[in-house]
């Protein structure tokens, strides 16, 4: 049996166990249920889908429906509330609006208690008005509380810190408490912002004035009479410190910018004489 097996060895090796139409059946077979699964399981999926894509649809539409009402009703709800703060605001400016214009009225009826109460009813409206602090600030430099003017505008400061009227009036209050020195930084810190208010001009002048330096007095004068040729108080002031300075030429061609901006000044006549005897 041995040498029988082994004669047959080599027929046994060329046998191909796939080559079998038992085997080959089989396989054609499961491919055939494998095929036939995969088309019944296509079949019910595209029935499922076609099912279910109403609902599908029904649902996502309901969602877009739901999330749109959210939108629209929070997009309604932010335009009352600024509708309503827009009102709001609107209001409390005029109110602001009407009281300050009560305090500067009683400002010039010179009834400055009451002018303040006006003030300081518009600033518990709003706390950080600039114009309400501003004009309050103001009427003490009127009724002459240097003090609390002093103390309103250099809180104004901390509100707009580019504001020239602020420094020309603590400038001033400066300057009529003595302290010339503290005036002039506060003039030129003025005209360092607004270089065309003749007013600092006139008053860094006066300062320079008291502290016996005509000569920058009269330097801060002539720029005074470039930017107004005509200013009768420039060119008043102008002819003053030439006359100090025995400026006899500066002193004339001021003279005569006065005679023609200003024929009746009654000064002139003054002036001339004063001018003549340098």
């Amino acid at each position: 049996m041995a040498v029988i097996v082994f004669k047959k060895i080599p027929v046994l090796k060329s046998v191909n166990p796939k080559s079998s139409p038992a085997i080959q059946q089989m396989d054609v077979k499961r491919k055939l249920i494998e095929e036939r699964l995969q088309r019944q399981l296509k079949e019910r999926g595209i029935k499922l889908y076609a099912f279910l894509k109403p609902m599908f649809s029904r649902l996502g539409l309901a969602i877009r429906r739901g999330y749109q009402s959210l939108i629209d009703a929070e997009e309604k709800y932010r335009h009352k509330v600024l509708k309503s703060s827009f009102k709001d605001n609107v209001l409390k400016e005029q109110k602001i609006s009407e009281l300050l214009q009560t305090a500067e009225s009683l400002v010039l009826e010179e009834k400055y208690n009451e002018a303040e109460q006006a003030y300081i009813e518009a600033l518990t409206i709003d706390d950080k008005d600039y114009d309400a602090y501003k004009g309050l600030a103001k009427m003490y430099m009127l009724n002459k509380d240097y003090k609390h003017a002093k103390e309103t505008f250099e809180f104004l400061m901390n509100l707009n810190q580019d504001d020239p009227f602020i420094y020309r009036s603590l400038g001033e209050i400066a300057a009529n408490k003595g302290d010339l020195k503290t005036a002039e930084d506060g003039y030129l810190k003025s005209l360092e912002l607004d270089n065309k208010e003749i007013t600092s001009y006139l008053d860094l002048a006066e300062v320079y004035l008291h502290l016996d330096e005509p000569q920058k007095s009269f330097e801060i004068l002539s720029q005074a009479a470039a930017l107004e040729p005509r200013n009768p108080k420039v060119l008043d002031f102008l002819i003053e410190i030439s006359i100090i300075l025995e400026d006899k030429v500066a002193a004339r061609k001021a003279y005569h910018q006065l005679q023609e901006s200003n024929p009746e000044n009654k000064k002139l006549k003054e002036f001339k004489e004063r001018i003549e005897k340098l």
